[in-house]
């Protein structure tokens, strides 16, 4: 049974859904009953293992306390994978007595894959970049402006400095190394010359060879017999021997988008749409108009759908209270099979940091609440379901998203993906949004709601236009549905143009 756990535990993925977060917590309560009964077996051990447990078991009362709302904060969700991983590992030298093998052997079954620490830290660094947040205002626990009830210490914020260098992220690096230093006067856990260091080698990394200069020259002159640091110094020279030298702005931890800001590059305009830098003007949402939706199904002449324009020119709309709390529950029930997402490539599926969440595809056929949403798709858009693809169900975890991306590709069987229809299976409190940054547009998960909108032209060529991607969860989880609908059958339904109207927009 314990073996079968471990392995359960280690071979298995969590960081990348909430709802997965939730069964980490069962593990951590198998580690904190296995340290107990170690303890009980060795009384004569440091009273360091005490104070690590006392200060456990407060984080486990925490996240008990405020239930699974507790794992909707990315922080919390951060320092959680943080304890599972290095800080349990730190304590493997201090358990190492002959008494207490077989616990030391349940815990060791019990500790995370360090890849969840990797995913749990890339995750708040793309809430930093995508958000344009600051690292002092995340480690502080503010998160666009809420405050929550969580600090980094320092020992936190240098190991998000380290992987925002693995990652080619280096202004956030500086970020935060340099709160690092601020906090490091607090933390036992990290030598403060350590992230003197980085800051000096990320100054380099930036093109600040002055910078990196002065930085390291005071670094010998107060360290001047400390090998590590001769090292490093000897390393940079060599380095920085004819590198180009740059102005970096350091009073600002993300660089500014153009003047023209729909000139900058695809990912750029996804984050800006993400953050709300790029957005309609009023002028252009003078036409959009709200109502109610009668026109595609007579059923719909006694239970009309209210539906919002969001765009015209490509169709990009919202169906609002079209799925109940009942149903929504019915359908959550059926995912339980929930694995990370993937990602379409020239190697088939793979996994991608480009897709950051769990998914599950289910058949029409294994439930009829799935039938019934089918047939409320059909209601709304006038398209035939029959070849639809199976019904996709995904949810997103630490900074989750899924980066900008078209719905269309070639399955010559059945034709493209004509349209698509995302429905919000949950409210997600901060972030998760849904991004068109060639519509300027960014939808906002409504539990029981559903974006609609064309992926091709009614020529059958790609529309560029409806480029699209899910926003990273700030705080919450968010769950949806996607249902893919396909060409094949669809003639009666929205007739192909002849000629190419894609060269007409």
């Amino acid at each position: 049974m314990l073996s079968s756990f471990g392995i359960l535990l280690s071979s298995a993925e969590f960081y990348s859904s909430v709802h997965k977060m939730s069964i980490v917590m069962d593990f951590e309560v198998k580690m904190l009953e296995n340290m107990q009964k170690f303890i009980g077996k060795n009384q004569n051990k440091l009273n360091y293992i005490k104070e690590r447990l006392s200060e456990y078991e407060r984080e486990r009362e925490e996240a008990m306390s405020q239930g699974p709302v507790y794992f909707e904060n990315p922080v919390n969700k951060y320092l959680l994978n943080k304890r599972l991983t290095v800080d349990w590992e730190r304590l493997e030298n201090v358990l190492q007595y002959k008494e207490g093998e077989k616990t030391l052997k349940r815990i060791e079954n019990t500790i995370v894959n360090t890849t969840e620490l990797d995913g749990a830290l890339e995750g708040v660094l793309r809430l930093h970049d995508v958000y344009r947040l600051n690292a002092s205002d995340i480690a502080s626990g503010l998160l666009q402006g809420v405050q929550y009830d969580v600090q980094f210490q320092a020992r936190h914020c240098f190991d998000l400095g380290i992987k925002a260098l693995d990652i080619e992220f280096p202004k956030l690096a500086y970020a935060w190394f340099m709160e690092a230093l601020r906090r490091s006067s607090n933390d036992e856990n990290i030598n403060k010359l350590d992230i003197e260091l980085a800051i000096a080698s990320t100054k380099l990394k930036l093109g600040d060879v002055k910078g990196a200069n002065a930085t390291f020259t005071e670094l010998v002159s107060l360290h001047p017999h400390n090998e590590k640091v001769a090292k490093v110094f000897e390393e940079f020279v060599k380095t920085s021997i004819g590198q180009p030298e740059y102005t970096v702005d350091y009073s600002t931890e993300h660089f500014p988008p153009p003047e023209d800001i729909q000139t900058a590059p695809r990912h750029d305009l996804f984050k800006f749409t993400c953050s709300g830098l790029l957005k309609k003007q009023p002028r252009e949402e003078r036409e959009l108009r709200c109502g109610y939706l009668v026109e595609t199904h007579p059923f719909l002449w006694i239970a009309p759908i209210k539906v919002e324009e969001l765009n015209h020119n490509p169709l990009l709309v919202v169906f609002y209270d079209v799925l109940s709390d009942k149903e929504i529950e019915t359908i959550r029930q059926l995912t339980k099979e929930i694995e990370r997402a993937t990602v379409m490539s020239n190697k088939g599926n793979i996994v991608s940091s480009v897709r950051t969440s769990q998914f599950q595809f289910i058949p029409v056929t294994r439930h009829p609440i799935l039938a019934t949403v089918d047939r409320r798709v059909e209601d709304m858009t006038n398209l035939n379901m029959k070849c639809s693809e199976e019904h996709q169900f995904a949810n997103y975890g630490i900074g989750g998203q899924y980066s900008e991306h078209h719905d269309y590709f070639d399955f010559p069987e059945v034709g493209n993906r004509i349209a698509t229809v995302l429905f919000y299976l949950s409210d997600v409190e901060q972030g998760g949004g849904t991004a068109y940054p060639q519509m300027k547009q960014l939808v906002m998960p409504k539990k029981g709601a559903a974006a609609f909108w064309y992926n091709l032209h009614a020529s059958g060529k790609f529309d560029v236009r409806t480029l699209h991607g899910a926003c990273p969860i700030i705080v919450g989880s968010k769950w949806v549905q996607n249902r893919w609908i396909r060409e094949k059958d669809q003639m009666d339904r929205r007739p192909c143009y002849k000629f190419d109207d894609s060269l007409y927009h």
